[in-house]
């Protein structure tokens, strides 16, 4: 069985422990029927041992995967769970109903209590305060209940007592949690250090290429002629394509016609100085509506990228605010176009030069012989299923760094939200389908029946390298990421969100790196949903997953299904204070987000109720 399901199982079982173990206690204390009670503590029983069974695979997966269960879900409910196997079942089925046949199956239902709050609302890493909490808590119950049950002292004082204990830590507790989780409106991130961020900008002096970007809404019109209401760059969603020539000093004026929110550029993929990163509250301030921001960086780092606005992105890269971002090493060659996949009101659409985004199969004319290279770019939250069918071909770059690997055909390709993969090939005298789940763009040399999607087998992308660069066989640091879902408070609030060692952004420890370093990075998801993790500034060297040797992939967006273990290695080359978070977006607005801390650099600027930057 899978990690991802004996997880899934084991969320099951912590519920059926404390179900069962309520049931045969509360059954022995109302009916004391010898049978029936006899046989529910045997059933809880039985789904102590599996979740015991369940606990060890998922330790031998790893121990992300099970140290809370191991030291203290089961550490709690076994001790009563075993006495009342020795001591209350054997009363049970005498008929001898006494306190202390009462008491184990009560306490152990009390522990499966607690061990359903670990499940949902601690995780992994245990924090020691809550942990503490819970331990005194089911003590307190069953100290409570053996006292009502033997009726020692004045009546009901124990009782009484043992509750306030409990609401009173339980109080604690949660006004500690609210005041750590308290809103981020005067929270200052980094402000400490001899460098600030405002300082690590793009190069002086004269530009070689200008672009104007203005934001604001506008109606687009899809290929089917389907009008949707949008944010767009200068009246256009996906925005300008931006392409440049490697070398070029790059400067974009952001202006904003928003009257509702800030808008910022972030150049997704691409390593600008930390102060052209365009994340709002950590680089920048948004741009509010008639204000400016002017950003610059030398195109010394070729291939497929894309911008997008960081300023809430959730909801206005979702509704427009997006286009591409292409560097090129040397004049381009053939049919060489970026390829936008987004969905606009609820309809998956490519977008490609010289037409309006198209919610059905994009047509281009493309003469027999010519080089191609598509560059495709996922824009949505989620991720996408690529496949080639007409003509075999080859990924030549993942996440715009170039890629050697074998000729595919017929095979497909998931690219992660937020990822780039440049497919390429030699024009056939036939077409050509890139068929990417319910959208596509038809190649067509002018005649010849569209071949069926493809629909073999899909591509490991952590395998299909051939050659490329070495892992240094040291690290400086080694951090890591446990990606989980958890009730936690944000905003004070208790909410299921997403979290990063048992924290929710912007509360979650930054990782201090310091320049020149390797940096190794191990993400495990606990979680029953993908995580798409992309750190901005850097591309990350992918090492294993789930414990096979990857082959050389450099990517700065990389997909960690449930159950996963990723290894990725880090090149801190790229000072500054640097986001880095889950591209599906609704994930990092949730809580997953954390940051990349160079020693030595601060930010200025503060999350307030004009920065938005998840």
């Amino acid at each position: 069985m899978s990690t991802a399901a004996l997880t899934a199982l084991d969320r099951i079982l912590v519920i059926l422990v404390a179900v069962s173990w309520g049931l045969a206690g509360g059954h022995a204390v109302v009916s004391r029927q010898a049978g029936p009670s006899a046989l529910l503590v045997v059933a809880a029983l039985l789904t102590t041992a599996c979740r015991v069974a369940v606990t060890a695979a998922l330790a031998s997966a790893g121990w992300w995967f099970a140290g809370e269960k191991v030291l203290l879900a089961l550490p709690l409910l076994l001790p009563p769970a075993l006495a009342a196997a020795v001591v209350s079942l054997p009363r049970m089925l005498r008929g001898s109903f006494t306190p202390l046949t009462f008491v184990f199956p009560l306490a152990a239902a009390y522990a499966g209590v607690a061990g359903a709050a670990i499940s949902v609302g601690m995780g992994y890493p245990l924090a020691p305060y809550p942990s503490v909490v819970l331990v005194l808590a089911v003590l307190g119950a069953t100290a409570a209940t053996w006292s009502m049950l033997t009726r020692r002292g004045p009546r009901g004082r124990a009782w009484r007592v043992a509750g306030a204990v409990v609401a009173a830590l339980a109080v604690a507790w949660t006004g500690l949690s609210m005041w750590n989780a308290r809103p981020a409106a005067a929270l200052r991130l980094s402000p400490t250090g001899s460098v600030d961020v405002t300082e690590l900008r793009g190069p002086a002096g004269d530009a070689v290429r200008r672009f104007e970007l203005t934001a604001k809404p506008a109606t687009i019109t899809l290929s089917s002629g389907r009008r949707v209401e949008a944010l767009t760059f200068n009246g256009l969603s996906p925005g300008p394509a931006l392409r440049v020539r490697q070398g070029e000093t790059v400067e974009v004026r952001l202006r904003s016609e928003l009257a509702d929110r800030g808008v910022t550029l972030h150049w997704h993929g691409y390593h600008v100085p930390n102060g052209e990163d365009g994340v709002p509250g950590l680089t920048q301030d948004a741009v509010r509506e008639g204000g400016a921001f002017v950003y610059r960086f030398r195109a010394d780092q070729p291939g497929s990228y894309w911008y997008h606005t960081h300023e809430t992105p959730n909801l206005a890269l979702q509704e427009g605010l997006f286009g591409t971002l292409t560097v090129d090493a040397a004049a381009p060659e053939g049919f060489d176009e970026p390829v936008a996949l987004h969905t606009f009101g609820g309809a998956l659409t490519v977008s490609v030069a010289g037409g309006p985004p198209a919610d059905g199969t994009a047509v281009r004319t493309v003469a027999a012989g010519t080089p191609v290279r598509l560059r495709v770019v996922n824009t949505d939250n989620l991720p996408r299923t690529l496949g080639v069918s007409g003509v075999p071909y080859r990924i030549a770059a993942v996440d715009g760094v170039p890629v050697a690997g074998r000729v595919l055909t017929d095979e497909q390709a998931r690219l992660a939200a937020g990822g780039r993969y440049d497919l390429v090939f030699t024009m056939p005298s036939r077409p050509v389908l890139l068929a990417a789940e319910r959208a596509g763009l038809l190649l067509t040399p002018g005649s010849g029946a569209a071949p069926a999607p493809a629909a073999g087998p899909s591509l490991d992308i952590t395998r299909y390298g051939t050659s490329g660069t070495r892992a240094p066989e040291r690290f400086d640091r080694s951090y890591t990421w446990v990606l989980d879902r958890l009730v936690a408070l944000r905003g004070g609030i208790p909410r299921l969100s997403h979290t990063v060692n048992g924290q929710v952004w912007p509360r979650v420890p930054p990782a201090l790196v310091r320049r020149g370093e390797w940096v190794r990075f191990t993400v495990v998801n606990r979680s029953g949903e993908l995580h798409p993790m992309h750190p901005h500034g850097h591309h990350v060297l992918v090492l294993s997953r789930n414990g096979v040797r990857a082959a050389p992939v450099w990517m700065d967006s990389f997909d960690v299904a449930p159950g996963e273990v990723w290894e990725v290695a880090l090149k801190a080359d790229n000072p500054g204070v640097w986001l880095s978070h889950c591209h599906e977006l609704s994930h990092a607005a949730e809580g997953m987000t954390l940051h990349l801390v160079y020693e030595g650099v601060r930010s200025p600027f503060t999350l307030d109720a004009h920065n938005h930057p998840e």
